[in-house]
């Protein structure tokens, strides 16, 4: 079993846009102590989620994904 340490990173950064996601679609905001650095708004974290979502499909691409065997 071959594990790629571009696709471990991958799925922790995929793990970290889907829950920034979840707190912007939150109803009720609470502000983050990153808040100042990272907008925490519905539009960054689609962004966010875009540019995740290219880059797996990039490691998909290439075989690196999910290539288990």
């Amino acid at each position: 079993m071959a594990f790629f340490i571009e696709a471990i990173l991958w799925w922790l950064v995929l793990i970290d846009c889907l829950i920034y996601n979840i707190f912007c679609y939150m109803p009720k905001k609470k502000t983050h102590w990153l808040s100042k650095i990272f907008p925490v708004n519905r539009w960054f974290g689609a962004w966010y989620l875009i540019l995740v979502l290219w880059i797996g499909f990039a490691l998909f691409r290439l075989d690196i994904l999910f290539n288990v065997f």
